[in-house]
């Protein structure tokens, strides 16, 4: 991470930016996508946060793109998860501030540009606290955000945004936040808005 100085702007909360490769061919264990899950970088200043969030690739960019799972890097490695959650919060239910709560969660084809700027916007919703600050800022129940490649020979990706919250007036509310936030710059050519769902993380 970069120093801090004196004339960095501090967000409200340090973030975790985490890639998850995908598992060898016919391997589902568990256990092994949890050692496939990496942490990219930390920021704590909104201009740490531009300084990767430059450099890292865009969904489209690694993802499936209905012909091929790209590879990255020296070691070709495939990504199938991009996720951002606070500090101190893995991006797994098991962790002890998402089993009590759920996620509200996607799951389309989206055009490339159009998964690029709500998985854009949805980092942008996190790191500026604007679903906090939208429930009166006392709340603390938003705990992170992933994207995730679930194509199988076909494009498709989810969208998920995790809370450790189950209360249902706080849900309504953040559902109609996460959609007008996640849709907000969508092109005028695109009717309708996608479908969130609710899931809860002990079941």
């Amino acid at each position: 991470m970069v120093n801090e100085t004196a004339a960095d702007n501090p967000l409200q909360n340090e973030w975790v930016l985490w890639e998850h490769k995908a598992a060898g061919a016919g391997n589902k264990n568990p256990n092994q996508w949890k050692e496939n899950m990496q942490a990219l970088c930390s920021f704590r200043t909104v201009e740490d946060f531009w300084q990767y969030f430059n450099h890292i690739p865009k969904p489209s960019q690694v993802f499936f793109d209905g012909e091929c799972r790209k590879k990255v890097g020296p070691e070709g490695k495939t990504i199938e998860e991009y996720s951002l959650f606070k500090e101190g919060i893995e991006p797994e239910w098991g962790d002890p501030k998402n089993v009590i709560g759920g996620e509200f969660f996607c799951r389309a084809y989206f055009e490339a540009d159009i998964l690029d700027l709500y998985w854009q916007n949805l980092v942008f919703a996190l790191v500026g606290e604007t679903i906090e600050d939208a429930l009166g800022g006392k709340q603390d129940c938003v705990n992170g955000v992933r994207v995730v490649d679930k194509s199988r020979g076909y494009p498709m990706f989810k969208l998920e945004l995790w809370v450790n919250t189950r209360d249902p007036i706080l849900k309504e509310k953040m559902k109609d936040l996460l959609l007008d936030l996640m849709t907000e710059g969508q092109p005028a050519s695109i009717k309708g808005r996608p479908k969130f769902e609710w899931k809860d993380h002990s079941s």
